[in-house]
């Protein structure tokens, strides 16, 4: 991307391929050079993220049986724990969960994590999600996550925000809150 002029922004496109069938959501790793494709009913896969890396591709999880994802997958997310540690987020629409890998190596599966009933509603059918290790102020000053909440009986879609420690120490061991 470059500045077009005149408040314009132009491009170039520098790759295409072909995933197989629907895209739901897409994370780039900048630091480590990943970008990352969650195919709706299949899973998720792992690309080379720079223009020549090409369409070469591997599976990070899968739905159904051997997989730890049920379709929809949707949204995905980065959390950047510095130094290239962290993780990479997923969600699993079909279960109402969120998966969590290592951001490092092969992206291992550590577990799942779902927003249950509480103060609030749970949340249900997300689409999209996100997460940040960076402090927000005194209510999220260790992160935060994001889920969009799809059903929401009598009430619009919202949105739900977690800080992040908590879904950390709910993991044994605990992930990293950075």
């Amino acid at each position: 991307l470059r500045d077009g002029g005149d408040g314009r922004v132009a491009g170039t496109k520098v790759r295409s391929f072909d995933v197989g069938s629907t895209v739901e959501g897409c994370v780039a790793d900048d630091a480590a050079g990943i970008f990352y494709v969650g195919e709706e009913a299949v899973g998720i896969w792992r690309y080379g993220a720079e223009p020549e890396a090409g369409d070469a591709r591997t599976a990070v999880d899968r739905c159904g049986k051997g997989g730890h994802l049920k379709a929809d997958v949707e949204g995905l997310a980065i959390y950047d724990a510095g130094d290239g540690a962290g993780y990479l987020l997923a969600s699993s629409q079909g279960d109402n969960t969120y998966a969590v890998y290592d951001r490092a190596g092969t992206n291992a599966y550590l577990g799942s994590f779902r927003i249950a009933d509480g103060d609030v509603d749970g949340v249900s059918d997300t689409d999209g999600i996100d997460v940040t290790s960076a402090a927000l102020g005194p209510a999220f000053p260790k992160g935060l996550f994001i889920a969009q909440d799809g059903s929401n009986p009598g009430a619009h879609q919202n949105y739900k925000l977690v800080p992040w420690e908590r879904i950390a120490g709910a993991f044994s061991p605990p992930l990293r809150v950075s």
